[in-house]
């Protein structure tokens, strides 16, 4: 019998602004549309704000009655007691179903459930580590552990980049399957995407506030003169909260703030832009919403490095340096629309074809229809 219904499991959900269930979201949608499985989203964490279950018909979800592994395990059982599911997604990171990042009895949950029912893991993210005076450090065994029992229980495994797959394939002992699937756009991918020379000379920064205020402080230099090089004349700041360290203006052109946009309303402002700037860590890029989205929306990508590079680069990467920006001006000086739309259209085309939701969407089908799945 082919897979028709799922069980995703996700710490949150939209009116929550959380990655993992945007992720969830999108790609329940497209289970549907392109594969005619339904799913159900179990949501760890009930938001603040109602939701119109309506917006993702004729998937369904639901909230226990608290955020806790007890409270998840009667859930669970009280919607398999009323539903059948073919299998269980659940989408991973140690701090999606522990703030402080101990996650082993939710962990014994999903063992459990795995008893009985074909379990999928997406890890999100993997272990954190730090210092001795940082919990982190004390936590760090736990979350290992952790990995290794969801390893040691999924039907099948995935993860978005490079460093997270050498961890698991070191940490696997199982010989399931460890596929990698990078994070595609939360923000959709629009399908009549106009030429860059047809859009304002817009610059977005999007970000989380902490490495937009890195981006600011550490690398106004560079900022500006990708502003001065591609002949910016609006830049657009998009994110929740406000900083001091957001300047008004970037090499004489004004920064429009917005805060927190809606999806369908940062789409659009993306559409009418030629590039897209994010600061981040250059090991693990393809698990970056925002990069996705840059690339979805045919962008020109930049991505400021926050630290060095550990593991080497792949042959190609979807996205340009600061330093690579400035070695795109001819001898007068100039940077020819021609080519950063060459840029954007092979970023957007890599996109395409290994990012996207529909290529998401197919790997998860397929490992859901192994025959071990059934």
């Amino acid at each position: 019998m082919p897979t028709q219904s799922i069980l995703q499991i996700v710490s949150g959900f939209k009116p929550s602004v959380d990655g993992m269930g945007d992720f969830a979201r999108r790609l329940g949608d497209t289970l549907w549309r392109r594969n005619g499985i339904r799913s159900h989203f179990l949501v760890y964490r009930t938001p603040k704000a109602a939701f119109d279950s309506q917006e993702i018909q004729p998937n369904t979800l639901s909230y226990p009655a608290e955020a806790s592994p007890a409270s998840a395990y009667l859930a669970i059982s009280a919607l398999r007691s009323d539903r059948h599911f073919d299998c269980a997604l659940l989408h991973y990171g140690p701090y999606g179903y522990s703030s402080v990042g101990e996650p082993a009895q939710f962990v014994a949950l999903i063992e459990e459930l795995a008893r009985t029912m074909p379990v999928l893991v997406f890890f999100h993210e993997t272990y954190a580590s730090g210092m001795p005076w940082r919990r982190a450090f004390w936590t760090h065994r736990q979350q290992r552990s952790c990995i290794e029992r969801l390893l040691k229980i999924a039907l099948a495994s995935f993860t978005s980049n490079a460093k997270y797959m050498r961890r698991l394939e070191k940490m696997s002992r199982t010989g399931r399957p460890l596929i990698k699937i990078p994070i595609f756009s939360n923000i959709g991918e629009p399908d009549n995407l106009r030429p860059l020379a047809a859009r304002r000379r817009q610059l977005v920064v999007f970000g989380q506030l902490v490495t937009r205020i890195r981006l600011y402080r550490e690398q106004r230099e560079a900022l500006e003169s990708i502003c001065r090089k591609l002949r910016i004349e609006a830049v657009v700041d998009v994110g929740s909260g406000q900083s001091e360290h957001i300047p008004p203006s970037l090499a004489g052109i004004s920064v429009q703030t917005t805060g927190w946009m809606d999806e369908n309303a940062l789409s659009q402002l993306m559409s009418d832009s030629i590039a897209g700037i994010i600061g981040y860590w250059p090991d693990v890029w393809e698990k970056s919403g925002v990069l996705a989205a840059y690339q979805a929306h045919a962008l020109v990508p930049i991505l400021v490095e926050l630290e060095p590079r550990h593991i080497a680069a792949p042959a190609y990467l979807p996205y340009v340096l600061p330093d690579e920006v400035s070695h795109l001006p001819d001898e007068n000086g100039d940077i020819a629309d021609a080519v950063i739309q060459t840029i954007a259209d092979a970023s957007h085309a890599y996109y395409m074809q290994y990012q996207s939701v529909n290529r998401c969407a197919e790997a998860i089908a397929a490992a859901a229809q192994r025959p071990d799945a059934h």
